[in-house]
């Protein structure tokens, strides 16, 4: 086979695709071989994809690697001599090297991302997350009992979520009055969770 390879390049050079498929399957076994060795460190376990790219995505970036490397095989570059299974095999390795790096990269990005938002969350609903930590109901109560009839209607908005506008308009009330209900909410709760 070894000899065929020199014709098969020159017929890939020449656009013909037949030759390709000819020289892919020649080297199926470099491809398979290190889909298999670089899978793990993109977190492939046992056909498990994750959510940047699977096997099939692995042998893709191996297969146009071989096809850069038919392409920019030289023989007598440098007056080096090597072979074109082990240019093959060097192309392969780089090209799952780099998607390695992408891989990395994006998911660094990812994971950010997932912990700025749980971090956002955290801090943007304080009073949710001490309600869920301590026991909805018995809170709620508690909170039941230290507010006001009005400031209870306003809590009721302002914890699904509503604006100081859209509970006045809701009350019938003016947005001043809102803010400083939810304002003395505010500091009630701080007193109950301080004792």
């Amino acid at each position: 086979m070894d000899n065929e390879v020199p014709s098969l390049l020159k017929r890939i050079r020449q656009s013909d695709e037949s030759a390709f498929v000819i020289l892919a399957k020649t080297y199926e076994g470099v491809i398979e071989s290190a889909v298999k060795s670089f899978a793990p460190s993109f977190d492939i376990v046992k056909g498990n994809e994750n959510e940047f790219c699977g096997l099939d995505d692995l042998r893709q970036y191996a297969m146009i690697a071989l096809y850069r490397a038919a392409n920019t095989y030289n023989e007598e570059d440098k007056g080096k001599k090597v072979s074109f299974g082990l240019y093959a095999k060097i192309c392969i390795n780089n090209a799952l090297i780099s998607a390695l790096r992408k891989y990395r990269t994006e998911k660094k990005r990812r994971d950010a991302a997932r912990t700025l938002a749980r971090s956002e969350k955290t801090v943007s609903d304080p009073l949710g997350n001490v309600i869920d930590s301590e026991g909805r109901g018995e809170m709620l109560r508690q909170i039941a009992n230290i507010l006001s009839a009005y400031e209870k209607e306003v809590f009721e908005y302002y914890i699904i979520g509503k604006s100081a506008h859209e509970i006045a308009e809701r009350l019938g009330t003016d947005e001043k009055s809102v803010s400083n209900a939810v304002y003395r909410i505010k500091v009630k709760i701080k007193g109950l969770l301080k004792n």
